[in-house]
């Protein structure tokens, strides 16, 4: 009898569990996940891919209400924005940042080029699984 009990509880348990990570996976696809880290893969910009291999750090960014914040391979970087539900818009003229010149040189292209056109209106899109905002200029992927 306590062997029943046991292993029908553990069968709930699992159960459970795996019920709520699907679901919550489906349900934030095309969403963004507030005061979560998003580690950013690439970007393309005008159809150039910068890719930030070199970086002491992986760049990232995070969603809190209607701030941001992140990391782009130098510099740290922050702003506002408005959440639309399938897009996002950058409010002002972007990100703002600090300032800190880093080698080698491909990790500050990646940068300038995330920072410069991290503006305006981008929409929130998914493919294979992966979250990807696009503003028609530039496509953000994050692993």
């Amino acid at each position: 009898m306590k062997k029943t009990l046991q292993m029908t509880l553990a069968a709930a348990c699992f159960a459970g569990c795996a019920s709520t990570s699907v679901s919550s996976s489906a349900n934030t696809q095309n969403k963004l996940a507030q005061n979560q880290q998003l580690k950013i893969e690439r970007i393309v910009v005008d159809g150039k891919t910068f890719d930030p291999k070199n970086a002491e750090e992986i760049p990232n960014i995070s969603f809190d209400k209607d701030k941001f914040y992140g990391y782009s391979g130098c510099n740290r970087f922050f702003g506002s924005y408005v959440n639309n539900g399938d897009s996002i818009k950058i409010n002002g003229a972007g990100a703002a940042s600090t300032q800190m010149l880093c080698h080698p040189m491909d990790v500050m292209n990646f940068e300038n080029s995330f920072l410069s056109n991290f503006n305006g209106t981008f929409k929130i899109s998914n493919e294979n699984g992966k979250l990807i905002l696009n503003n028609g200029k530039m496509k953000i992927f994050f692993k």
